[in-house]
């Protein structure tokens, strides 16, 4: 009777919600584990930095700047952008959800590609609005086919470029085409989570499309590169008039002192951040190829973790998992993604890299 009470006080769109399942982070009973299942740095953050951090703790009776002043300004002048359009937030997932508080209206309709964040409709149901997916072109985001289901309802359309869990990016031409095909009343929300790791001259993170697009919203976070993901650390970059508005609405002192301060230290190291890139790089090319010669189907990546697809006919990935768990090696299985014959993989370190093919090789040969 109280659950049935409690369930008629609750907005109905959030009846559809499915809780988010973060990847595995542990296995019980086993402390030494290699985690490559949500796509963190494998390198820890140099001790240099840490001495920092003192001064910052000698202050944690108080409370932070509730307008990340210093981080703004350190954003402003590496990515050379205007401070007064930037937002920090407590990871990209809180300005995630703060645009849907401000811009998703109930019974209004917010779009999302299949095979995307998860996260996106999450949100979107809470804030009461109708999740409609578009169709995916394998496990590539089809701009068409979110296009075709652009309606007279639609508010929001969230887009990752490049996309997770899959991999798959949208190269400028492409993209700038399908944002100018957008009406104007509809704001875009570009998730450019993984866009330090892609070097290619013909992507583009977005940020210098924000002048020439004034419905359109870049989120970044600090949780991949920076290796900062412990700390929660996001920022958005739009025209003003939308962060004054998102800055409305966002929670007051959003963003902790230490997460701050190391946020604008990190962004100007220099040397962690191409040795972050080198490393990427390196097994971008290399992983897939191995993961592929095994005799699995692994896809090309411009991101920091690689897609792999198990062909059922051949090979019973429940065992694989199950295989590569006892070996202590934990992988992202994709089924809430439904991609039932799939899992992701993370690049880490080279021995956890190393370790990780050498299992693999052995229980794909005994599949």
């Amino acid at each position: 009777m109280k659950k049935q009470r409690i369930q008629n006080l609750v907005k109905p769109s959030i009846n559809k919600i499915s809780k988010y399942i973060p990847g595995e982070s542990k296995i019980l009973g086993n402390k030494k584990i290699i985690k490559l299942s949500s796509n963190e740095s494998p390198f820890k953050l140099p001790k240099s930095l840490f001495s920092k951090l003192k001064i910052v703790l000698e202050k944690s009776n108080l409370y932070p700047d509730g307008d990340s002043r210093l981080l703004k300004k350190t954003i402003s002048e590496v990515f050379k952008l205007n401070s007064n359009q930037i937002i920090c937030g407590n990871g990209s997932d809180d300005i995630l959800s703060v645009i849907c508080q401000t811009f998703a209206r109930e019974k209004g309709e917010v779009i999302c590609n299949e095979f995307g964040f998860i996260y996106y409709p999450i949100i979107s149901r809470a804030a009461g609005a109708e999740v409609i997916i578009a169709k995916s072109n394998g496990v590539s985001i089809s701009c068409d086919n979110i296009l075709k289901k652009i309606s007279n309802k639609t508010n929001l359309i969230f887009l990752a470029n490049p996309n997770n869990p899959t991999g798959s990016i949208i190269f400028r031409d492409e993209l700038e085409y399908f944002i100018n095909k957008i009406p104007k009343n509809i704001i875009l929300v570009l998730d450019g989570a993984y866009s330090e790791f892609i070097v290619d001259k013909n992507y583009t993170d977005g940020l210098d499309l924000v002048r020439k697009f004034p419905n359109l919203i870049i989120t970044r976070t600090f949780s991949k590169i920076f290796a900062l993901a412990g700390l929660r650390l996001g920022w958005a970059y739009s025209n003003k008039e939308i962060i004054d508005l998102l800055e409305k609405v966002r929670g007051p002192f959003n963003v902790n002192s230490i997460a701050q301060t190391m946020g604008s230290i990190i962004l100007r190291d220099k040397k962690f951040l191409k040795k972050s890139i080198d490393h990427n790089l390196k097994w971008q090319k290399k992983l897939p190829k191995i993961i592929n010669e095994i005799g699995l189907q692994a896809f090309e990546t411009h991101t920091n973790f690689v897609l792999v697809k198990v062909d059922k006919r051949k090979f019973n990935k429940k065992k694989i998992i199950e295989g590569l768990l006892k070996k202590r090696i934990i992988v992202r299985e994709l089924n809430n993604y439904g991609l039932k014959d799939y899992f992701r993989i993370s690049i880490g370190t080279n021995e956890e890299l190393y370790y990780f093919i050498k299992v693999l090789k052995a229980l794909v040969k005994k599949n």
